[in-house]
C-alpha cells in the first residue's frame, strides 16, 4: 500500500528542518525500516496549523517520519483518517479526533469522532 507521503526522513531537528520547508498543516507517519528496508508505520499524526512544530514535539518517539503538507486543517484531518484506516498503526488505538469546533466526518467510516 502506498501512503502518498514524502520520506522517510530522520526524526531529528535537522531531519525535520531539511524536509519540511513551509509552515502549513499536514499529516505525518512515524515508523522504522524493517530488515528489508521497507518503512513500517507505527503512528499516524497531524497538525492543523504547523506540521514542523508538531514533528519536533515527536522527537524521541521514533527514528523516522514521512509527511505531507496540505492547504487546510480539513484536508489534514481527512488524510489522517484515510491513513488510519489504511494502515491501522499500532500507535493509534483510537480513531483520529476531529479538530475542536468542527463537525467534520471521517471520509472512510462517515462517523464523527471525538471533541464534541
Amino acid at each position: 500500500m502506498k501512503s502518498g507521503l514524502l520520506g522517510p526522513y530522520r526524526l531529528t531537528v535537522d531531519g525535520i528542518g531539511e524536509a519540511v520547508k513551509e509552515k502549513a498543516p499536514g499529516v505525518f507517519a512515524l515508523g522504522h525500516e524493517d530488515f528489508q528496508g521497507r518503512f513500517r508505520i507505527t503512528h499516524i499524526g497531524r497538525s492543523d496549523d504547523e506540521l514542523k512544530s508538531s514533528l519536533r514535539d515527536m522527537i524521541g518517539t521514533s527514528g523516522l517520519f514521512k509527511y505531507i503538507t496540505v492547504e487546510t486543517s480539513k484536508e489534514a484531518f481527512e488524510k489522517q483518517c484515510e491513513l488510519f484506516h489504511m494502515f491501522k498503526p499500532p500507535g493509534n488505538s483510537l480513531h483520529p479526533d476531529r479538530p475542536p469546533g468542527t463537525n467534520w466526518t471521517c471520509p472512510r467510516c462517515m462517523q464523527r469522532h471525538g471533541r464534541w
